[in-house]
């Protein structure tokens, strides 16, 4: 506690502010906390289940709690240019460069190891819908307004 850093404008307001209310730094951490206990709520925090071992090294990973997907561990597992790949590469790259010859493989570690990767289409309409509905057009039905906004279609 006390460290803002990570929070430059707090960080300046306090410092600056010898006027604050005493309780002020500690509400501001109380209500952080209460954002970490919900985040928690929606998001595992990086920890892998443990059927999901075999993403962090599939040459390790006991196939018997994996399901669907066993045969192309398998065969991932007896390539030895792609163990040499996997020792010499970072995670994430690895199972990005396996996208051609494994997909089903790689899209379920990259979706476990890269959980946000989606989440700007969701940033994107929020911030498309605060263009469309001002004050002056809150009852407008914006459905079909966002639609073409959001559109990857070039008209």
């Amino acid at each position: 506690m006390g460290n803002l850093a990570n929070f430059p404008c707090l960080e300046e307001t306090v410092t600056e502010n010898s006027t604050l209310h005493p309780d002020f730094v500690a509400k501001v951490v109380e209500h952080m906390q209460m954002l970490r206990t919900s985040f928690e709520g929606y998001f595992s925090c990086g920890e892998l289940q443990t059927y999901d071992n075999w993403i962090l090294n599939p040459f390790m990973q006991n196939l018997e709690d994996v399901s669907g997907i066993k045969e192309d561990l398998i065969d991932l597992r007896h390539n030895r240019e792609i163990q040499t790949e996997f020792t010499n590469s970072q995670l994430e790259h690895f199972w990005a460069s396996q996208l051609q010859a494994y997909p089903a493989l790689a899209k379920k570690a990259l979706e476990v190891l890269v959980p946000f990767a989606t989440t700007y289409l969701c940033e994107q309409g929020f911030s498309c819908l605060l263009q469309i509905q001002t004050k002056c057009r809150n009852r407008l039905n914006s459905e079909h307004d966002m639609r073409v906004a959001l559109s990857t279609k070039t008209p």
